[in-house]
């Protein structure tokens, strides 16, 4: 019996094609590995939208997640390209190792019984190479437990002010070598990236509420950064190759604003 949408025991390829998804369980599950080269989708799952028990990669492709648990769940998640949007109740993306016993008990309607879910342990890995990230989690943003490494792309990670969440949440390191990373949400479990070859600005901006405009302006007035969170926030998490570690920047929330030296 399976709620699931797309089930391998192997390894599942999509390299184009449409593909609609409404299911109980994860939408894509593999128990080994994912490899998306391309297609468009749209899933919405009462679990995880896209799940691999191992490597869960993505090099092209558009990929729309209305509905998810968690977003994209691998013990080692790769994404080198493509678009990629997703809503989640809880992570948006999760590197855990261990198997996935959910959705055995109900799917959507039975709320899996608890939920088994991947079991947490810090040998997972994030690798975001390219491509554009827009994440809406109600949990953690990134979720790694392991290490995460953003080397290019544009991810916009949004998350709520709310529980025990966290815009970024690691076991080991977090570090940025390029791209571009807005991220907003809870202050309380909040952490930043560990390691950095670009600026990085953390600051924390009190309670802000959804619709809040952020901006981001070098010493000279030039706007480097712009984004509108569609959740309430109380930190801001901004990286970009145009933020240069020990430069200062000006930071405008709303109608407020404030200078601060990028690590």
């Amino acid at each position: 019996t399976s709620m699931k949408g797309i089930k391998a025991a192997a390894s599942i390829l999509i390299s184009g094609g449409t593909i609609t998804i409404d299911s109980a369980d994860d939408a894509i599950h593999s128990d080994a590995s994912i490899t998306i080269n391309g297609g468009a989708f749209a899933l919405a799952s009462g679990d995880d939208a896209i799940h691999a028990e191992e490597t869960l990669t993505v090099t092209a492709g558009t990929i729309n997640i209305s509905e998810s648990y968690e977003g994209l769940e691998a013990l080692n998640i790769e994404i080198q390209g493509g678009d990629i949007t997703l809503t989640a109740s809880d992570d948006g993306l999760n590197a855990a190792g261990g198997v996935d016993s959910s959705g055995t008990t109900g799917g959507r309607d039975g709320m899996f019984g608890g939920r088994g879910g991947m079991s947490s342990s810090s040998n997972g890995s994030i690798v975001i190479s390219g491509g554009n990230l827009y994440i809406k989690a109600s949990g953690d943003g990134i979720d790694a437990n392991g290490t995460l490494l953003i080397s290019g792309g544009y991810t916009v990670v949004v998350g709520p002010t709310q529980g025990d969440t966290a815009t970024l949440d690691y076991d080991v390191s977090a570090t940025i070598t390029g791209g571009t990373f807005i991220g907003t949400g809870a202050s309380g479990m909040a952490q930043t990236f560990s390691n950095s070859e670009q600026g990085v600005i953390a600051v924390g901006v009190g309670n802000q509420s959804s619709g809040t405009a952020i901006t981001l302006k070098d010493q000279n007035g030039n706007l480097l950064l712009s984004y509108t969170p569609e959740l309430s926030f109380s930190v801001v998490i901004l990286s970009s190759p145009k933020i240069v570690s020990g430069e200062r920047y000006t930071i405008t929330v709303g109608s407020a604003s404030g200078e601060f030296e990028a690590s």
